[in-house]
């Protein structure tokens, strides 16, 4: 429960930074970049290599998306990456059926999942409010 709670607080955290230093319009995006690499970081800590190149395979439609949505300017786009992150928070909660990666902290999953899943919703939210749901008018 601890860790969902601290997870609820740094996604907001996260959201009010971006608010903050304006942004939106990229920081959502490469944040999607981030979010296989911790758990590649977690397998590399545990030696086990091979464990975090499979973490990196599974990861690459996080990578793309934010890729392409951090230096293109596309409709919907709030949508799209909104969704990436909620889709990712349920990567975190199933992740131990896919993967078998050591290195991950007991309490990773279900914190993740509370960053992932606010920051998401936000998105969702904020793209009825932007034109064109594009995060480059945020």
């Amino acid at each position: 429960m601890i860790e969902a709670l601290i997870g609820v607080a740094v996604g907001v955290l996260t959201i009010v930074l971006a608010r903050i230093i304006r942004g939106q319009s990229w920081l959502y995006s490469f944040g999607l970049l981030t979010l296989p690499s911790l758990y590649a970081f977690f397998a590399l800590q545990a030696g086990e290599q091979a464990v975090g190149v499979k973490e990196m395979i599974y990861g690459v439609p996080f990578v793309v998306v934010g890729l392409v949505f951090a230096l293109v300017s596309v409709r919907q786009s709030a949508v799209v990456v909104g969704a990436f992150w909620i889709l990712h928070g349920l990567y975190d909660l199933t992740h131990s059926q896919f993967i078998t990666n050591a290195g991950v902290p007991g309490w990773y999953p279900v914190f993740c999942f509370s960053v992932d899943v606010v920051i998401g919703a936000y998105l969702l939210w904020l793209s009825r409010r932007i034109p064109n749901a594009n995060l480059r008018h945020a």
